[in-house]
């Protein structure tokens, strides 16, 4: 079957560069999103309560408060161990003048003005606003506990930019989706009145609607992956003028696992989507009697 070639190259041309566009939003955020991830939950790792302790705390009771925390639910297990570290002042002390380079002692003389410290690894679920005001909250009324301090700064500003970031994202994705449909559907209708005569005709003479389809998908699943291509590899060549001034982030963008998801993603995503908007379409204008060609 062959279709009337009314349709202008400028209009596939537009759909390939609209599809292009959407790939690499979708490849922009998705490495976004799986850079902020994967720092995010690097960060995570690292966030810790720290529970300083009283002078005035005995051997004794440092036993049975160590033995109370890693009984608490909200303990990391680590290698099959509470997550908890002891730290003595003098240790503390010592870290200090190593990464200050300035001795306490010239200042204050020779009394040691740090504290006992309890550091306490936070499982995963626990590691939100919420959770960590309650954990906070509970260790406070324990007896000895001099000061309790956590990373609310990340939690209260930081991760609350990165999760608005990532619904601009969303929003955006959605828009251009929307906008990309709306092409398709207009370049359909474009065709299909171009060539509505010989597609009733078809129709009329037992055609099935999936016979005249055809050659629309195919087109389509073209355009799709096309676009999806040409947006995956511009999405690498940005990412790979960011690494060249970054290189700590090359690891990351040009891992063999990301690659292959973003390719999919955006060639498997662009290709689906065509297609199905545009059959979604073109099964629209199908039902056009053909009274109503005119």
């Amino acid at each position: 079957m062959k279709y009337s070639k009314s349709r202008p190259h400028s209009t596939q041309s537009t759909l390939i560069i609209s599809m292009a566009s959407l790939a690499f939003i979708i490849a922009l955020f998705f490495q976004l999103f799986v850079s902020v991830k994967t720092w995010g939950d690097e960060i995570k790792s690292q966030m810790k309560v720290y529970v300083y302790l009283s002078d005035s705390l005995e051997t004794a009771d440092l036993a049975s408060t160590i033995t109370y925390f890693k009984s608490r639910p909200y303990i990391n297990q680590k290698d099959l161990k509470p997550e908890l570290e002891f730290k003595s002042k003098a240790q503390i002390a010592s870290e200090f003048l190593r990464s200050s380079q300035e001795d306490y002692q010239t200042l204050l003389g020779e009394e040691n003005p740090f504290k006992n410290c309890l550091i306490l690894g936070i499982k995963e679920e626990f590691k939100n606003e919420a959770s960590f005001k309650k954990i906070v909250s509970e260790i406070q009324t324990r007896p000895y506990v001099y000061e309790v301090t956590y990373p609310n700064t990340f939690l209260g500003s930081l991760l609350g930019k990165i999760e608005a970031v990532g619904y601009v994202g969303i929003i955006l994705i959605v828009l251009l989706i929307l906008f990309v449909y709306i092409q398709l559907a207009n370049n359909i209708r474009l065709h299909i009145h171009g060539n509505r005569v010989l597609i009733k005709s078809m129709q009329l003479l037992g055609s099935t609607n999936g016979f005249i389809q055809k050659p629309y998908l195919l087109n389509a699943l073209f355009v799709g992956f096309l676009g999806g291509l040409i947006g995956f590899t511009l999405a690498n060549g940005a990412f790979l003028y960011f690494s060249t001034s970054i290189p700590e982030i090359t690891s990351l963008f040009f891992e063999i696992r990301n690659q292959i998801q973003l390719v999919l993603g955006c060639v498997g995503f662009c290709s689906l989507f065509s297609v199905l908007a545009s059959y979604v379409s073109i099964s629209k204008y199908l039902k056009i009697q053909h009274t109503n060609l005119f």
